[in-house]
């Protein structure tokens, strides 16, 4: 993430929480739903918009996509997370858009589901995510965005810096303050992948 988004949430304890309708990808709950009218499934969706998000993670460190993408173009930072495999719920990617029909007996199901279905392109990504329910306590609203506390098992462990991201004295004293040591990247000589130094 960008670095003083990095820098606010350390100091509020706090990360975002993606919402359907702030998501990057377009095709995020993208739905082929037989049955259904596009009115029905545009308010289940708005519905569904308004209790829940996401957490997203990744398990890769070192791919410079996501760098660039997500890290400010190697400028931001990148926490690591100790999550509990149990709240961990993986993305799967696809061909196609799921096909879901209202004469099945588990639509329902199936309709949450692809909430953890993209497009395969974004595979490179091996994403994760956690549910987070938008009316807990510990999560808060300011203007459109959602954040959660850093609580039940979602807690940074370690910071890393990208390899255009320079950090003053008292940003490092934040971070190390915070019991989060901090780790600088690097460029791998002998691959295009991004190494901590």
């Amino acid at each position: 993430m960008e670095k003083k988004y990095a820098l606010e949430n350390v100091k509020k304890s706090r990360i975002k929480v993606a919402t359907l309708r702030n998501m990057n990808d377009p095709y995020e709950f993208y739905i082929r739903f037989e049955g259904a009218r596009e009115e029905e499934i545009d308010r289940f969706k708005a519905h569904f918009n308004k209790i829940a998000g996401f957490l997203c993670f990744s398990r890769r460190l070192g791919d410079p996509l996501q760098w660039a993408h997500y890290a400010d173009n190697h400028k931001g930072i990148c926490f690591e997370f100790e999550i509990p495999d149990r709240l961990l719920l993986k993305i799967n990617y696809l061909k196609s858009p799921v096909q879901i029909s209202v004469k099945s007996f588990d639509w329902k199901r199936d309709l949450v589901q692809t909430t953890l279905c993209k497009y395969r392109g974004w595979s490179y990504e091996r994403e994760r995510r956690v549910l987070v329910n938008l009316k807990e306590e510990g999560v808060t609203q300011e203007g459109e965005l959602f954040f959660a506390q850093f609580s039940k098992g979602v807690v940074p462990s370690k910071v890393y810096t990208g390899i255009r991201c320079e950090l003053t004295a008292e940003e490092e004293a934040l971070f190390k303050g915070n019991e989060l040591p901090v780790y600088k990247m690097a460029q791998d000589a002998n691959s295009y992948s991004i190494v901590h130094a």
